[in-house]
């Protein structure tokens, strides 16, 4: 009989955090710019810069007298010591015996347990109108085969994988030569941020935004102020998320004003979901947690939902996407991922009802390891972005992920100024305002151009 959900199955775990945790400790004073000296640590092996970068602990080959493992000091004049190089970490895609099939009739379900599969869990999404079947595929069987074999049922077609999707970010300063790093008013100023209106009070959002990612330390001193609403939806039975990339990303979009990191929307209604959970060195979160996610975004009203995440392309996240967007009239904007110029398209940015974001630095140059493709919609900031920590202060961050709050905010004043507009419109409407950036026209580097905001108030 299948057993009723009692929450997601995400086995997440944060690949790039340090064991010693988020923070080296409070220094017992002073304002964000001291507290920052000693602040966070996390993903101290997300930033591959700083293998290379001068005065990095972890620099090769260096000169001058370095204490060896063994605690015996080199001469200086020693040759450097060989060092192994460390093997990619290849993080699994999908859960490795589920297929997740929507809406299928009992009769179909039956077949299949017959068959040797075996119902773990159905989760009921009210507000999308359907149910969700988790199954564990029968010895023997390849995953595509168990999967292919649900599809060729009657009511099994919106069958595919237990896709992970993860969050697209890098740690730690990108070259760059302009003189406004400690704060983010070179990106506001390159999209013309309205940010005096804003401070008046004329462009204000009125319209509750959704989000989608870890979770986030509402009690941080730059979210002072925000109107932010948690809601969990990880399993208490594995490692909760850590609140490192979800309080980064919300607080793009709603920081303090007075603080370092002043959001682009402070005071907007921040509905906010955490999906992810760890599995030892990976932080995901599954295919049924971002569904359950946008299940309780929509019940709660929201016209705009934030995905700094990627991950496979998958069925039921497609049509669940859809309808949001075709139905229900929610824009959806999503990161183009981090995989670089060669990866493939990453989802739910690839999907044609999703506005896809990439992340460029203050002088328009594109992020490094930015995917690019057809699919690609707009540019915006994303490279050296100062945002919260999980614990206080703050720190440069850089990727895909920290573009898409740009998006959002422009998109959230969009629908307050004119409630009536439609996805298909607020995409034009941004489209046709975007600065071209790279080869004249569109292109599948920075998709129709730079967000330009000039005229959003």
């Amino acid at each position: 009989m299948p057993v009723e959900w009692q929450g997601s199955t995400i086995s997440a775990a944060w690949a790039d955090d340090d064991d010693g945790g988020d923070d080296g400790g409070d220094n017992g004073g002073g304002d964000d710019r001291d507290n920052d000296r000693d602040d966070d640590r996390d993903d101290d092996r997300d930033d591959d810069d700083r293998r290379s970068s001068p005065g990095s602990r972890t620099e090769r080959g260096g000169s001058g007298d370095r204490p060896s493992r063994s605690g015996q000091r080199r001469p200086a004049n020693a040759a450097p010591q060989a060092t192994r190089p460390r093997a990619p970490v290849v993080l699994p895609t999908r859960a490795p015996s589920e297929v997740v099939v929507s809406d299928a009739s009992a009769e179909d379900l039956a077949q299949l347990v017959s068959e040797g599969f075996v119902i773990e869990a159905t989760v009921n999404l009210d507000n999308l109108n359907r149910v969700l079947t988790r199954l564990t595929t029968p010895p023997g069987l390849s995953l595509e085969a168990a999967r292919d074999r649900v599809r060729a049922l009657p009511s099994g077609n919106v069958a595919d994988f237990n896709h992970y999707y993860r969050f697209e970010q890098k740690e730690g300063l990108e070259a760059s030569s302009h003189a406004c790093l400690h704060e983010n008013c070179p990106a506001w100023e390159m999209i013309e941020w309205p940010q005096l209106t804003q401070a008046s009070g004329t462009c204000s959002v009125r319209v509750p935004v959704g989000m989608i990612d870890t979770g986030i330390n509402s009690e941080h001193e730059i979210m002072a102020g925000a109107r932010l609403e948690l809601i969990q939806l990880s399993d208490a039975s594995l490692a909760p998320s850590k609140a490192i990339h979800g309080t980064a990303v919300a607080s793009l979009m709603t920081g303090d004003p007075q603080s370092r990191v002043p959001g682009l929307i402070h005071g907007a209604e921040i509905i906010a979901v955490d999906a992810f959970s760890r599995n030892g060195a990976d932080e995901r979160a599954d295919l049924v947690s971002l569904l359950r996610g946008f299940d309780a975004l929509k019940a709660r009203g929201v016209r705009v939902i934030n995905l700094s995440l990627a991950g496979p392309g998958n069925r039921l996240l497609e049509q669940a996407v859809a309808q949001l967007v075709q139905e229900d009239g929610i824009v959806v904007v999503a990161a183009a991922g981090n995989a670089g110029p060669k990866g493939e398209p990453a989802y739910p940015a690839a999907f044609d009802t999703v506005l896809a974001v990439t992340a460029v630095d203050a002088r328009a140059r594109v992020y490094r390891k930015a995917q690019r493709g057809p699919h690609i919609d707009l540019t915006a900031p994303g490279v050296n972005m100062l945002s919260a920590t999980s614990i206080r202060g703050a720190r440069l961050k850089s990727g895909t992920s920290f573009a898409v709050p740009f998006v959002t905010a422009a998109v959230a004043i969009m629908l307050s100024t004119d409630a009536t507009l439609t996805p298909e419109q607020v995409r034009a409407k941004l489209i046709g305002s975007a600065r071209d950036l790279g080869a004249p026209g569109y292109d599948e580097i920075f998709g129709h151009g730079l967000l330009n905001t000039s005229n959003l108030c």
